[in-house]
């Protein structure tokens, strides 16, 4: 982790890509469990249909001043972007309880 500072001057802990590489079994594990929720949610495929949905955290690349936010864990099994945020409450808790505090739902782009 490496603090840097935001664009409104506060400071913000984003990851590195060692980081990341020892979070990947989390990452995988908050994916397996996002599926599931959507699942007992009905699988239903709500919503506009978005690319590039997922979980995001601050991250910073080697040799980067700024950072930016990433998708570590992809939304690849909804299109719809109401399903995909229906069902992603406990996949953040979840992923905070792992110590990913700064994970934020990001709905991707409209398609």
């Amino acid at each position: 982790m490496k603090e840097v500072k935001q664009y409104n001057g506060e400071m913000i802990q984003a990851y590195q890509p060692e980081d990341l590489a020892k979070l990947s079994s989390v990452f995988a594990a908050a994916k397996a469990l996002w599926v599931q929720q959507w699942i007992e949610q009905g699988a239903v495929d709500e919503g506009s249909c978005c690319g590039g949905k997922g979980i995001s955290v601050p991250f910073i690349g080697k040799g980067k001043r700024n950072y930016e936010y990433v998708n570590v864990v992809s939304c690849d099994f909804v299109q719809g972007n109401i399903a995909a945020y229906k069902s992603v409450g406990e996949v953040l808790a979840f992923l905070k309880k792992e110590g990913v505090v700064d994970a934020s739902y990001n709905d991707g782009w409209m398609d």
